[in-house]
């Protein structure tokens, strides 16, 4: 089978998922509605409709974003079962990326939050007994993250480098692409670790976002074009997550539900 051929069905399935991706106006006018019950509304009103579903106005934020956690976990590995075999395992291992900087607190020995307690991934490893987590951890999916910790090494280097190990065998022309959304998004984190103002940070968001979805289009019937629709996706939802937390946490609460 060729690979447009077998990259078809997943193809077919990324367009129409991509197509109801909230554009820039759209973005721009939930960002002009000021709380948090009207801001989800107009949410159900877009492509973010899923997402945002069952939230009201008076759901906690920690139960927003556990929520928004596990969907897009479902999401991936929704996106992996539409690829060919040989491919899937990669995609999903994509799950693991968003769980780094609660990984990482966790191997620093620091007490486990009550959020990370309620989330399903992450709850076998938030006990206070150091080594009883170190052992569950290394008898997880997270084992290549632990020991790329004790190596002493970035733990986003170990998910590349495992990420790398589930590829498939493909051509440079297949792994360009991947290459290249490597190298952006070590940019975009590196920028989000320099703490830039909110106006800043989103406007290179905005920036990321042009510039995927135009490899997006380019990408079509590739594996690239997956993890590109999922790069997206989560930067969509890191939009939606800081609007939810801005409007939850620093707007005066609305009475009633939504």
């Amino acid at each position: 089978m060729n690979r447009v051929a077998s990259f078809a069905y997943a193809q077919t399935r990324l367009q129409a998922r991509h197509g109801t991706r909230p554009n820039a106006a759209t973005w721009r006018r939930l960002e002009g509605v000021g709380d948090l019950l009207h801001f989800l509304q107009s949410a159900r009103m877009t492509g973010l409709r899923p997402w945002v579903l069952h939230f009201s106005a008076r759901t906690d934020i920690h139960a927003m974003e556990l929520s928004l956690r596990q969907q897009f976990r479902h999401y991936i590995a929704d996106v992996a079962s539409w690829q060919p075999v040989a491919w899937r395992k990669a995609i999903l291992w994509v799950q693991r990326l968003p769980d780094l900087p609660g990984l990482q607190h966790l191997l620093m020995g620091e007490r486990a939050p009550g959020w990370m307690r309620d989330d399903p991934v992450l709850k076998p490893f938030a006990t206070d007994n150091l080594r009883a987590r170190l052992e569950a951890l290394q008898d997880s999916d997270f084992a290549p993250l632990v020991q790329t910790w004790q190596a002493g090494l970035p733990l986003l280097s170990g998910w590349q480098k495992r990420w790398r190990a589930l590829w498939p065998q493909i051509s440079s022309t297949m792994a360009t692409p991947l290459e290249r959304l490597e190298a952006h998004l070590r940019h975009h984190l590196r920028s989000l670790r320099q703490g830039d103002s909110v106006e800043r940070s989103q406007r290179a968001c905005e920036q990321l976002t042009e510039k995927l979805a135009y490899e997006f289009r380019r990408r079509t019937h590739q594996p690239a074009a997956a993890l590109l629709h999922l790069t997206l996706v989560a930067l969509d939802l890191e939009r939606l997550r800081a609007a939810l937390v801005r409007r939850s946490l620093f707007a005066e609460h609305p009475q009633g539900g939504a």
